[in-house]
C-alpha cells in the first residue's frame, strides 16, 4: 500500500469518527428528548464534552491535515470537492469549538446552578445547532463521495439549499414551554 492510500485510509477513519461519533451523540440526544428525566438527557452533554477533547477535536484536525496533505499527494488540486469540503472542515471544526462546545459547558452550568429541568430548553438549542452544522458534514461527505465540477450547479444548489434550510430551522426560535 503506497503512502497516498494510507493517508486517504487514515482521512476517511478520521472522518467516520469525528462525524459519525457525533452523529451518534445527535442521535441519542433526540432519542431521549422528552422520554427521559432532563438528568438522563445531560448525560448526553456531559459525555460529549468529555469527548470533544478526546475524540471529536482529534479526529477533526486529523481529516483536515489528511485531507490538505492529499490536496498535494494524491494530486487531487483545487478541485469543487477539495476547495468546499476544506471550507466546510474548517467552518465546522470552528462552530463546533467556538458555538456548540460552550453552549453545552453553559448548559451544564445551569443545570449545575439551577437544576437539570432548567437547562432543557438549552439543551434544545444545542441539539438544533447540532444539526445544522452536521447538514454541513453531510454536505461535505457527499461532495467527498461524488467530486463535482465546478459545472456542476444543480449540485451546489442543492447542497446550499439543504444547509440554509437547515440554518433555518435550527436557528427558529423554540416554542415557549406550556404551563
Amino acid at each position: 500500500m503506497d503512502f497516498a492510500t494510507t493517508l486517504k485510509f487514515a482521512h476517511v477513519l478520521a472522518a467516520v469518527l469525528w462525524v459519525g461519533g457525533g452523529f451518534t451523540t445527535i442521535l441519542a440526544s433526540i432519542l431521549l428528548n422528552g422520554r427521559s428525566p432532563a438528568e438522563a438527557q445531560l448525560a448526553i452533554v456531559r459525555a460529549t464534552t468529555l469527548l470533544a477533547p478526546r475524540l471529536f477535536i482529534p479526529a477533526s484536525i486529523l481529516t483536515l491535515a489528511t485531507g490538505v496533505t492529499l490536496l498535494f499527494i494524491a494530486g487531487w488540486g483545487w478541485q469543487p470537492f477539495t476547495v468546499l469540503g476544506l471550507a466546510g472542515v474548517i467552518f465546522t471544526a470552528g462552530f463546533g469549538a467556538l458555538v456548540l462546545g460552550p453552549s453545552c459547558e453553559r448548559a451544564l452550568k445551569l443545570a449545575d446552578t439551577h437544576g437539570a429541568e432548567a437547562a432543557i430548553p438549552s439543551l434544545r438549542r444545542v441539539q438544533r445547532l447540532a444539526l445544522m452544522d452536521y447538514a454541513v458534514q453531510f454536505a461535505i461527505v457527499f461532495l467527498m463521495v461524488v467530486k463535482p465540477s465546478w459545472s456542476d450547479f444543480a449540485i451546489f444548489g442543492g447542497i446550499g439549499a439543504i444547509i440554509i434550510l437547515a440554518a433555518l430551522a435550527a436557528l427558529r426560535p423554540l416554542p415557549r414551554a406550556t404551563v
